[in-house]
């Protein structure tokens, strides 16, 4: 829109003519275009402070707006402008009030209010002077609210979100960090603590979940110990596969070398020692059977040639074996000495090996292998400089070394006396030195050598010959290939055991009666015999006779039939210990009955018992325990509970006179007592050293497993009873208790190997134990049907076996299985 400028024309003047007037009229139009250009930049400066506003940007929008004001000319031409901009900024500044009041920023929001209200800009603006009386109004906005707080609040708001979202999500570490970025901007707030409950509910939910997960894995696995092992068949690896490398290093590829090349046929008739191994050599070269025709054959160095004797010609392609030319190369010749020594030998398939060690005997010399050829040497030469290397030894390069030679044996008792020499102490046993434990593995040390150990970085300086280096590094190699390893043995002991017993019979009371044909002559059932008193008879049947304590018919008539615990005989040890815990049994409990018929009118009167019982009893044991453990270190697992038992006592003391039975003194005995006591450890026990074969296959196992049940008591004592008294009774003063502990112990020592992951059975028991009875009335119980009612029978069948098992597996320092690929 463009803004009337008639007011800079009129002040221009209206007369055309004349110097003076082209004069003013230029200035009037310089006048009017800077008036536009000023115009022009009020409408940017407004049309940007109306996208500020949009944007929320009313601070920035304020600024452009006032620019607007001071850029606009102050005239009637753009008084409807400089209005329309005002309301613009007047709009602006409110809201940029209302948000500096949100803030907490009163005084920023009542300065700009106070601006808006001012006579030059809108003093009766209603929005303005609302807010303004809301901002002193407390229940509008609090006089504690300040910027930083808001800020705070901000927060606060915003973790609580995130937090109980990250909660639904199930992140519910990440909910507990926001809960407490809230709680360390508001230590009150209420939200947070209620969240963190909620937090906490859910992660106890899972945990529920999870503690039910375990229960049902550990259960699991119990029951999958019964299941017993399938025999797997594996093939057994093939001899090829079980040789080890002898090593990969320089030395050892020579030395294979001199092994493995067979020479079939060797003959030397007075042959110069120099043209000796020329053949040798070109023999070595045309046997090879290396891939890379480069490093086929050996390189063969003369070294006992003083003068002008020259080394022996490399293999082909100009380098040794190891990378190097041979120095010297060229033709065998010249200079006499030892190359010239004559060489008598006759030898068919032979190794390399075995030719230069005949050849160079012969001549009184001896052969070394180098990193990079074999040297031919004098017999009584140094066989190779001493070279320093530096290794990083496992953790375990020590303790792989066993005791050290040279201390004296610990004693049993580490507090004890003196040994050999001057006594004192003990001497107890160091650690090997470093080079004890090369030592112990096989390593070489001639003089000038040493092996230096520092177990604060775990460094090995070896200062040794190259082929006894490459011993230590190949040594070293398997240590830490070893400590890769770890081996779980799981002991399984597995005893199940069932206790059948059947019984079935009949007892007979039969009343007097009259025999057949005669008056004066009766019949009856017979006497108690072994059956025990009446008294106690008399209570076990249902028919009793009214007014009398006799049942209906009285007389036995199967009293000698055996039954209920006199048929079957329980195990004397049980018995006794059953006895020692108060639980007395004499050995004639009857079975029960479980039916009865009586005559009761009859004559004569009768009554018929049946006695009937089927028993079963099953004890299932699983016990497995399982140890982790290095090849080469023993390892022990103890589950137990000490049990304090006594092993002695003081007799009783009796006293050697005292008051009578009719009103003396008392009579005081003092009964046996404890004086000293023993520990037994009851539970499961298992140690065990187990050894890893080269394949990583088999692995050997010492073992000892034992698991150790206490039974209870046995009762040595016999009770103390006063003197027979003149009534011919006698009271018992005390029990007089002497009790000993049973155990049952299930225990196995032996040596096995095992297979990696495989379950092989150590030992076990089978065994049946068989009770049968069969009890009957002569003639009656051999009639036929009706025999069966004076017959009775027992049986109990007692079946126990008892299976132990190991499973061997090999475990990487993760616990994954070794060898699962």
């Amino acid at each position: 829109m463009l803004v009337p400028i008639g007011a800079a024309h009129a002040e221009a003047g209206g007369d055309s003519g004349g110097a003076a007037q082209g004069g003013i009229s230029g200035i009037a139009s310089s006048y009017v275009t800077k008036l536009k250009e000023r115009v022009k930049k009020a409408d940017d400066a407004a049309l940007r402070g109306a996208q500020l506003v949009g944007d929320e940007d009313y601070q920035g929008a304020i600024e452009q707006f006032k620019s607007a004001l001071d850029l606009l000319p102050d005239s009637s031409a753009t008084k409807e402008r400089r209005e329309y901009y005002k309301k613009q900024y007047v709009n602006a500044s409110v809201r940029l009030a209302q948000q500096r009041a949100d803030e907490g920023d009163y005084d920023a929001a009542i300065k700009l209010l106070q601006d808006v209200l001012s006579p030059n800009m809108d003093p009766d603006n209603y929005e303005a002077k609302r807010l303004l009386e809301r901002i002193n109004d407390p229940e509008w906005y609090s006089p504690a609210m300040t910027p930083e707080l808001k800020q705070k609040i901000d927060r606060v708001k915003k973790a609580l979100a995130v937090a109980h979202s990250a909660t639904e999500l199930g992140d519910y570490d990440f909910a507990e960090k926001e809960y407490y970025k809230v709680l360390n901007d508001d230590h009150y707030n209420e939200a947070a603590m209620a969240g963190l409950v909620e937090n906490n509910h859910e992660q106890q939910q899972f945990y529920e979940k999870a503690r039910n997960h375990a229960r049902s894995e550990m259960l699991k696995q119990v029951a999958a110990g019964w299941k017993l092992p399938v025999p797997v068949q594996l093939v057994t690896p093939a001899a090829t596969d079980m040789v080890i490398s002898a090593g990969t290093g320089r030395v050892q590829q020579i030395e294979n070398k001199l092994r493995t090349i067979i020479i079939p046929s060797v003959e030397f008739t007075d042959t110069p020692l120099d043209d000796c191994l020329t053949f040798l050599r070109e023999q070595s070269i045309a046997l090879d059977s290396t891939p890379d025709v480069a490093n086929r054959g050996i390189s063969i160095i003369p070294q006992y040639n003083t003068g002008g004797g020259a080394a022996l010609a490399p293999a082909p392609g100009g380098a040794a074996p190891g990378g190097f030319d041979a120095p010297g190369a060229g033709p065998v010749g010249g200079g006499g000495g030892p190359g010239q020594t004559r060489i008598n030998l006759k030898i068919s398939n032979v190794p390399l090996g075995e030719a230069l060690r005949y050849t160079t005997s012969l001549a009184g010399l001896k052969y070394k292998v180098d990193q990079h050829a074999v040297l031919i040497i004098p017999a009584s030469g140094t066989d190779a400089e001493m070279i320093t290397n530096v290794y990083i030894a496992p953790p375990s390069f020590i303790s792989t070394g066993g005791a050290g030679g040279g201390a004296a044996p610990a004693a049993d008792d580490p507090f004890g006396g003196g040994g050999g020499g001057g006594g004192g102490a003990a001497a107890v046993a160091r650690p090997p030195n470093a080079r004890e434990v090369l030592e112990g593995a096989g390593i070489n040390f001639p003089p000038g050598s040493s092996a230096i150990y520092t177990s604060g970085t775990s460094q090995l300086v070896v200062r040794n010959t190259p082929d006894q280096l490459e011993l230590v590094e190949a040594f070293l190699k398997s240590i830490r290939d070893s400590a890769e390893k770890q081996i779980l043995i799981t002991t399984k002991f597995v005893e199940v055991s069932e206790d059948i017993g059947n019984e079935l019979g009949f007892d007979w009371l039969l009343g007097p009666f009259n025999l057949p044909s005669s008056s004066s002559s009766f019949g009856a059932g017979g006497t108690n015999g072994n059956q025990g008193a009446t008294a106690v008879r008399n209570t076990d049947y249902t028919f009793i006779e009214p007014g009398a304590a006799t049942p209906v018919g009285n007389n036995p008539v199967t009293a000698g039939l055996r039954t209920g615990g006199r048929a079957i005989n329980n195990d004397s040890i049980n018995g006794l210990i059953n006895t020692a815990n108060g639980i007395v049994s004499d050995g004639t409990a009857i079975a029960p009955a479980i039916f009865s018929i009586a005559g009761v009118f009859t004559d004569p009167q009768f009554q018929l018992m049946i006695r009937a019982l089927a028993q079963k009893k099953g004890t299932d044991l699983l016990s497995a325990p399982s140890v982790m453990a290095r090849p080469g270190q023993r390892a022990k697992i103890e589950v137990i509970r000490e049990f304090i038992y006594p092993t002695e006592y003081d007799p009783p003391e009796l006293p050697t006179s005292g008051g009578t039975l009719g009103g003396g003194a008392p009579i005081i005995v003092t009964p046996a007592n404890p004086t000293a006591f023993e520990t037994r450890n009851t539970g499961i026990t298992m140690e065990v050293d187990p050894q890893l074969g080269a394949d990583n296959l088999s692995i050997d196992l010492s073992m000892a497993p034992e698991i150790v049940e206490f039974d209870g008591f046995i009762n040595y004592g016999v009770p103390i009873f006063t003197p027979v008294s003149t009534t011919g009774t006698r009271t018992q003063l005390t029990e007089n208790r002497i009790v000993m502990p049973i155990f049952s112990t299930r225990r196995v020592t032996t040596q096995v190997t095992v297979w990696d992951g495989q379950t092989v059975a150590l030992g076990g028991l089978i065994r049946e134990d068989v009770q049968d009875v069969e009890d009957k009335i002569p003639l009656l119980g051999d009639a036929p049907f009706i025999g069966r009612l004076f017959r009775s029978s027992a049986e109990k069948r007692l079946k126990r076996n008892l299976t132990i098992f190991v499973t061997a597996q090999l475990k990487d320092p993760s616990g994954a299985d070794f060898n699962k690929h």
